[in-house]
């Protein structure tokens, strides 16, 4: 009988026990299943697509009956509301911010001024070889480059200098604006000038000033093009003649008159 009688520590020991087997069997029992992977589970998507998809459609036809009285009554009262807004007076600016247009008077006339400068320079010694032809609503009097400087240099030759102090007093008899334009071939220069612009834009400012020396009073304003008008040559001149033409110093006359100092 006394061996049935366990000792007082041992029998506390198995409570323990069969209380944590307990513990762990109840843990178990409430842990979640996991589901499977269900081949079937993409109808559910399709189900709640093809019901909104349903919605869509049956909101479409209920918006498509219009009640014709009832859009008319809104169309006409937002037509009333619209007509008293715009029979109001509206608020006008005190003064006005915009650039009244330039007002040139016109110099005279183009077809005259070419036919008197061929005529002129015809006569003339040394400016029979300039070009004189009408383009784009201006006269343009093409002097070739060689007829005025030297190889590389940008002041007037003496000679030069006298030709070109003829030209002004032709043009004083014009009251048109007048431009002057140096041009280059695309051949770049051997001289000190880091490109044909610099040499272009000052032979320009020099015939510009001899311009003004032979007693043209209007400003006169230079350009430089360099060779970027080359290709603008007539294309049934030669190479030679494309060349020499290249290398040339246009005085440029406006149909507007020039303006009063």
């Amino acid at each position: 009988m006394n061996e049935d009688v366990k000792p007082e520590g041992e029998t506390g020991g198995d409570t323990e026990t069969n209380e944590a087997d307990s513990a762990g069997m109840g843990t178990a029992m409430l842990r979640p299943h996991r589901r499977k992977n269900d081949p079937n589970a993409w109808l559910v998507t399709f189900t709640d697509l093809i019901a909104l998809m349903l919605t869509f459609f049956v909101m479409l036809f209920a918006m498509s009956n219009v009640k014709t009285d009832q859009w008319q009554s809104v169309t006409d009262s937002l037509q009333q509301r619209l007509s008293t807004l715009l029979d109001q007076p509206q608020a006008s600016p005190t003064f006005k911010l915009d650039m009244p247009a330039a007002d040139r008077t016109p110099g005279d006339d183009l077809d005259y001024v070419t036919e008197v400068l061929r005529a002129q320079l015809a006569e003339h010694e040394q400016l029979q070889r300039s070009v004189v032809r009408r383009e784009s609503g201006r006269v343009f009097v093409s002097l070739p480059a060689d007829m005025l400087f030297d190889s590389g240099e940008f002041e007037l030759t003496d000679r030069a200098a006298r030709a070109v102090f003829a030209l002004g007093g032709m043009l004083r008899n014009f009251e048109n604006r007048i431009e002057v334009a140096g041009h280059a071939d695309p051949r770049q220069p051997q001289s000190r000038y880091p490109s044909n612009w610099e040499l272009s834009l000052l032979r320009a400012q020099s015939v510009a000033a001899a311009l003004g020396k032979a007693g043209y009073e209007a400003p006169v304003v230079a350009r430089g093009y360099g060779d970027s008008q080359y290709g603008e040559l007539p294309q049934n001149l030669s190479e030679g003649q494309r060349q020499a033409l290249a290398r040339r110093v246009d005085v440029v006359i406006g149909a507007t008159a020039q303006e009063e100092q």
